[in-house]
């Protein structure tokens, strides 16, 4: 692909779906602590019990609620929450999602972001989203711990476009991601070597998989061929290269912290692939096979550190 022709890339595509149109808009509300990662990049803070001033009403687009863990000991959304007629983004830990309903958010509300902390006490029965927030087009779970797994957080989903979440080698997560026939970007990680590609029949156009074993079935790939951007990170199974020349429409690959990725030349017979980053890979390029890919003239080519 010439490097003047446009491609999609997974960072645009994840973009587009979490963060508000223009970047701006985004706030916390919580202590100055538990806020302090979001207002050292310049968001807005507003006190847990306070009300948000006119302005800020109108502006807020991206919310993040941190609740201190002493304030969850009583959970509680805040009661203007439904007042917002720009916001479009929420993030929030698990304790909170139960209190999630259409009356108590704004219909305009696309994207939740629910954060697992081992601190704070997780709803003991799924979440209904798909009745709570049917409205919903982007979710992202974010949760290191195995226990409760997403399926324990999270029971049936709305029609989502963007889904982000740890499997930890849970089947009935899988089973929910299965029923989406919407979905067009999805992250998976966790994976062990649970086989995700019988169930993921949808036309996906951005992907990611990470963190799975060495019997992970990667060549299921080629089943995948709507994927344009692709997103491969610690995967432990041999990837031969020669699987991405069966994505017709692969425009933009990342591969990183995979130790066995074999056969790299094969990328220079993708056909519109113009954005190729490859880091930490064992040396999987020497330096005439740099030369090569430098030579192919890509929009973006990052394996100096391959």
């Amino acid at each position: 692909m010439p490097k003047d022709v446009a491609a999609l890339t997974f960072s645009d595509s994840r973009y587009r779906h979490l963060y508000p149109p223009d970047g701006e808009g985004i706030y916390g509300v919580g202590t100055v602590d538990e806020c302090d990662h979001l207002t050292v990049d310049g968001a807005g803070r507003i006190a847990w019990n306070r009300r948000p001033t006119p302005d800020d009403v109108t502006r807020m687009r991206s919310l993040h609620l941190c609740p201190s863990p002493a304030q969850l000991r009583r959970p509680a959304l805040p009661p203007w929450l439904a007042t917002l007629p720009a916001l479009r983004s929420l993030a929030l830990p698990t304790p909170l999602l139960p209190l999630l309903d259409r009356d108590r958010v704004p219909p305009g509300l696309a994207t939740l972001i629910v954060g697992r902390d081992a601190r704070f006490p997780a709803p003991t029965t799924p979440v209904d989203l798909a009745y709570a927030l049917p409205g919903l087009r982007g979710l992202l779970v974010a949760s290191a711990a195995p226990r409760p797994g997403p399926a324990d957080l999270i029971g049936p989903l709305p029609a989502l476009e963007f889904l982000a979440t740890p499997l930890h080698r849970q089947r009935r997560m899988l089973d929910r991601v299965a029923e989406l026939d919407t979905l067009r970007h999805l992250e998976l990680s966790h994976l062990g070597d649970l086989d995700v590609f019988p169930r993921l029949t949808v036309p996906l156009r951005a992907l990611e998989l990470a963190g799975t074993g060495r019997a992970f079935p990667i060549d299921g790939l080629r089943g995948l061929p709507t994927v344009a951007a692709l997103r491969l990170n610690s995967i432990g199974a041999e990837i031969d290269c020669a699987v991405f020349r069966d994505l017709p429409e692969l425009t933009d690959l990342t591969v990183l912290n995979c130790r066995r990725l074999r056969n790299v030349e094969a990328l220079l017979d993708c056909p519109k692939l113009a954005h190729l980053t490859v880091v930490n890979c064992r040396d999987a390029f020497g330096a005439a096979t740099r030369a090569l890919f430098r030579e192919r003239g890509f929009a973006r080519l990052d394996v100096d550190y391959a």
